[in-house]
């Protein structure tokens, strides 16, 4: 080939490769292809601006934040991931409703009088991928309320595109922030802990392996469902509106009067503290809150039956769960004052090796079948107090629990002794004093409470054997 067939063909692959770079340059997307080609799950800020006021949303660590500019300088507050997985989702799918190419523009139809030469309002997406942004600009509405022309980026192209993206991302800042009072997930809580005026009242609850327990006033196994359901609805309560920024804490309550509770969640390193403060005049179910990981004094109704809680609606009012099936022996000594004879009795029940059945020793003998004593047990794990008593001497002595009948159960632990009761241990006591006034007092070991239960609770003292 001679030069000059190579000059010629170096100068057409030069003419293309301007071409393809021009077309590029002058691309104008297709009315089915999304305008602003984003991924929303690639997006890590968000600007809105209308006017002369900016919203910023940063995603910080997976966790969206918006910034709060002159309502407080904490600066910023845990934003509304729902709100903003929703913009993201409209601003997708955008697609074109009709197209103005530049040559369009001319006459009446302008830049200007698009209000798209300086619009007011324009929507910036930052892809944290690749690090390029996306700004639409926005104009005026077209021949319907439903649409809005739109400017890509500064290009000289204009699109008709529905308006949904404009009711969705402007609206006041305080839209924005998260109506959660807390992000905290109930099944995650490992402590709580609820004080009340300067803690002359406090209720601390701690996550066990069996569930909840009361650890102050009272130590005392919690009534599970109560506890979650009221650590729920403190957790996800719902904000209804920040007072101004600047508030002093005082006027709404914040003072030695206030309610404080801090909660722990599991894999945290530090609790989430929240106020309560007064009931907001007119509306005595609201009240003024403040949360640690969040600025500002926010109104959250619907508090009134959080706040009413105490121990005893907190406490388990049934004895401990107990599985039958660790259980090796059963011993009931019934105090010689509810024998006849006046003498104390003592039964023995014990597992029959190589059967499920058990025998009867001590103060009587026989055979029970399993079903006749785990029928019995459940009965005595059912258990219900109506109410509670301290376990004091006096409460002792005048409930009959100085000398009371007790029902003891035992896991035999050893089998490598001569001595029949090495390796027993007590997995649980219960001792029931006298009746009185259709009740009787119950007492779970050397619990600091006695239950207060039905005088028919003593049917049970008399074993499997009578099974009421």
């Amino acid at each position: 080939m001679s030069w000059k067939g190579t000059l010629a063909l170096l100068f057409l692959a030069a003419s293309a490769l301007i071409i393809l770079f021009f077309s590029g340059r002058s691309h104008t997307r297709s009315a089915t292809e999304p305008l602003l080609n984003l991924r929303p799950v690639d997006v890590t800020k968000i600007t809105i601006r209308e006017g002369g006021g900016e919203i910023v949303l940063n995603k910080q660590n997976g966790t969206w934040m918006v910034g709060l500019g002159s309502l407080s300088s904490a600066g910023s507050d845990r934003a509304n991931a729902r709100l903003i997985r929703s913009l993201l989702e409209v601003a997708a799918g955008i697609t074109p409703l009709d197209i103005l190419k530049p040559s369009d523009l001319k006459g009446n139809v302008t830049m200007k009088s698009l209000d798209l030469k300086m619009p007011k309002r324009a929507l910036t997406f930052f892809d944290g991928m690749d690090g390029t942004s996306r700004t639409l600009a926005l104009g005026i509405e077209g021949a319907s309320k439903d649409q809005i022309y739109a400017r890509l980026n500064g290009g000289k192209t204009v699109y008709l595109i529905p308006s949904d993206v404009v009711e969705t991302a402007f609206r006041p800042v305080e839209e924005f922030r998260d109506p959660r009072l807390t992000s905290l997930d109930p099944d995650l809580l490992e402590s709580i802990n609820y004080t009340k005026g300067s803690a002359f009242q406090r209720i601390s609850l701690q996550k066990g392996d069996s569930g909840w327990n009361l650890t102050s006033p009272m130590t005392s196994r919690g009534n599970g469902n109560a506890v979650v359901d009221w650590a729920t609805s403190l957790v996800s309560s719902k904000v209804d509106h920040w007072i101004p920024a600047g508030t002093d804490p005082v006027n709404s309550g914040m003072d030695s009067s206030a309610i404080v509770i801090s909660a722990h969640e599991s894999g945290s390193k530090s609790p989430v503290t929240i106020t309560i403060g007064s009931a907001v005049a007119g509306s005595p179910e609201s009240h003024y809150v403040s949360c640690s990981d969040r600025p500002g004094i926010c109104i959250v109704p619907g508090l009134a039956r959080f706040l009413e809680v105490t121990p005893s609606t907190l406490r388990s009012r049934q004895p401990k769960p107990l599985r039958l099936d660790a259980v090796d022996k059963i011993e009931i000594r019934i105090h010689p004052q509810e024998q006849t004879n006046n003498q104390e009795t003592m039964v023995i029940l014990s597992r029959k090796k190589g059967s499920d059945d058990w025998e009867i020793t001590g103060s009587g003998t026989g055979t029970l079948a399993a079903v006749e004593v785990s029928t019995w047990f459940e009965k005595l794990q059912s258990l219900t107090a109506s109410t509670f008593e301290p376990s004091t001497p006096e409460k002792l002595e005048s409930a009959g629990l100085t000398h009371p009948t007790v029902i003891r159960f035992i896991a035999h632990l050893s089998e490598n002794t001569a001595e029949e009761a090495a390796g027993d241990l007590i997995l649980a006591e219960y001792a029931f004093g006298t009746p009185r006034n259709g009740v009787v007092s119950f007492r779970e070991g050397t619990s600091s409470d006695l239950m207060i239960v039905p005088e028919s609770a003593l049917e049970l003292t008399k074993g499997p054997m009578q099974n009421p």
